[in-house]
């Protein structure tokens, strides 16, 4: 995915906020998180290069680094968007537990 659909498909989710950091780099974050983690997505570059943090996501656990992120290269635009949907839904499930 380029940078422009990466960018896009973040946008279709309204409850996520777009956060800029150095070196024109952009996460967004779930404020309404009940849990202290609030970053899905950090680190995305104009390069398309970006990390989907999965760390509740148990499907992912071969392929997530130490700190619970995916690089979202690796993903497809549909699977980008299913794997936003489901960190949003392991934020409220992790809060349960």
């Amino acid at each position: 995915m380029s940078y422009e659909e990466i960018i896009k498909v973040l946008e279709e989710f309204q409850e996520l906020k777009r956060k800029k950091r150095s070196q024109d780099r952009l996460d967004f974050e779930y404020t309404a998180s009940p849990i202290p983690k609030k970053n899905v997505v950090v680190e995305i570059a104009s390069t398309g290069n970006g990390y989907l943090f999965v760390k509740y996501l148990p499907e992912y656990a071969t392929q997530m680094d130490p700190r619970g992120y995916i690089n979202i290269k690796t993903l497809t635009r549909d699977e980008y968007r299913k794997a936003i949907q489901k960190v949003i839904q392991s934020f409220h499930q992790t809060s349960k537990t």
